[in-house]
């Protein structure tokens, strides 16, 4: 029989337990993260020469997430990967625009620039991309 003072307390045990799960939970957390680099991507959509306020962009990589934005008054965008991650894959795009919402049902745009689309860009890494849109009602 083991004399008392060499046994260990079950305080120390259950110490040495906590500290070897959170050793292993930070090691799994610090995996990396799953989002691919991205490039910003900014510009403006105009439509017969006026700035289009209030239109839907969407940037469509071949493999990977959608990145999308809505154009402000002046027809400015700035691209958004996920919620607050600004952003778009590098690679080349086939892209979409249009002014039709919940808000505002009928499409002011032709369908070559949305369910037809023609549109397409290409977004180069580590830079931020300027990429206008001059659109053409007729």
């Amino acid at each position: 029989m083991k004399p008392a003072a060499s046994m260990k307390p079950p305080a120390f045990c259950s110490l040495v337990a906590l500290l070897a799960v959170v050793l292993f939970a930070i090691a799994l957390g610090c995996g990396g993260s799953d989002r691919p680099d991205l490039a910003e991507v900014e510009g403006t959509v105009t439509l017969d020469g006026v700035p289009l306020p209030g239109a839907r962009i969407e940037f469509k990589p071949a493999q990977g997430k959608i990145s999308s934005a809505t154009t402000d008054e002046n027809g400015y965008y700035e691209l958004v990967y996920l919620r607050d991650i600004k952003g778009a894959v590098p690679g080349k795009h086939t892209v979409t625009i249009t002014t039709a919402s919940e808000h505002q049902p009928e499409e002011r745009l032709p369908p070559r620039y949305h369910r037809e689309t023609e549109l397409t860009a290409d977004v180069k890494p580590g830079e931020t991309n300027k990429i206008p849109f001059a659109l053409e009602s007729q």
